[in-house]
């Protein structure tokens, strides 16, 4: 009887994992070119839009803005870092220089450097009326607000208004000065200037601000519940609360280690369900307050009390 012998033969290729280590580019000898305002250019308005050229391998981009220039500086009006190639700034009337360079992790290129200069545009309506204060999108508790904004050559009067959220005018007033103090509704209302002489008027120029009056509800304190004996350091903190229409709310807790909540032991934004690692052997009170994005601030909650064995 004859045997059969199979042999398997197993071909065994070893596999070899390999990286690709990614180098960035040495970028100082790299140039990058200015696309606007080039140099020399006087530009009638005051929204300025630089833009240029994108560098290979760059990040980003460092642009500054000097006023009148980098070697007489009297202010240095802007240093930003974009990762886009152009940016967009408002700029009063006057001489200025800006500059840009590329940029990675490791190295620059020089800076592009031009001069240009704001004026103001030989057609009144074609100015703009620069606003000053309150910053756009402002919420506050406060309904009498300031208005400013900046002086218009040749401007006779300014008209303000007051929009609500249809953009319908629930209020105008026309004026010579550059500052006007209003009192506000509940809720977000638009403000708008132009300027105006005799003959012509610029386009309005509008920010937007929130008046958020209302206190938030006291939040309600559901666990741990009051005088509760707990084994685990690690505390598990709900309550409920009904929000307000209005800004943006959030909650704080308060926890002291006496009674006479002198002690605190932990203050912190949270919401709830909250988990908060305490010490053992220990008394805590504690309680909550809710707050809103228009600085207003509920009462406090009721305190509670518990201790962790």
């Amino acid at each position: 009887m004859k045997k059969h012998i199979v042999y398997s033969l197993f071909l065994i290729i070893p596999f070899f994992g390999c990286e690709e280590a990614f180098i960035e580019k040495d970028l100082s000898d790299d140039t990058i070119a200015i696309v606007a305002p080039r140099d020399g250019s006087e530009i009638e308005d005051s929204s300025i839009n630089f833009s240029w050229e994108g560098v290979d391998q760059a990040t980003s981009y460092r642009l500054q803005i000097a006023r009148p220039n980098f070697e007489n500086a009297a202010q240095i009006v802007e240093d930003t870092t974009v990762t886009a190639t152009n940016f967009n700034v408002s700029l009063t009337k006057n001489s200025y220089e800006w500059r840009v360079r590329a940029q990675n992790s490791g190295s620059t290129t020089a800076y592009a450097l031009a001069g240009f200069s704001v004026i103001e545009p030989t057609d009144f309506s074609s100015r703009q009326v620069l606003l000053e204060s309150p910053a756009n999108d402002l919420i506050t508790n406060d309904v009498a607000i300031t208005l400013e904004w900046q002086v218009v050559p040749d401007a006779n009067s300014y008209r303000v208004q007051l929009l609500d959220g249809s953009n319908a005018v629930v209020q105008e007033e026309t004026l010579n000065g550059t500052s006007l103090e209003l009192t506000f509704p509940e809720g977000i209302t638009q403000w708008q200037v132009r300027a105006e002489n005799a003959t012509q008027n610029t386009l309005y120029t509008t920010r937007s601000l929130t008046i958020d009056t209302m206190e938030p509800n006291v939040p309600t304190i559901t666990a741990p519940a009051n005088d509760a004996t707990l084994t685990d350091i690690a505390v598990s903190f709900t309550w409920t609360r009904e929000a307000v229409a209005g800004s943006a709310e959030f909650d704080s807790i308060y926890i002291y280690e006496d009674e006479a909540l002198t002690q605190l032991a932990t203050k912190d934004r949270v919401t709830s369900p909250s988990e908060i690692t305490l010490e053992a052997s220990k008394t805590y009170y504690w309680f909550l307050k809710a707050f809103d994005e228009g600085s207003n601030e509920s009462e406090a909650s009721t305190t509670s009390k518990f201790t962790i064995n």
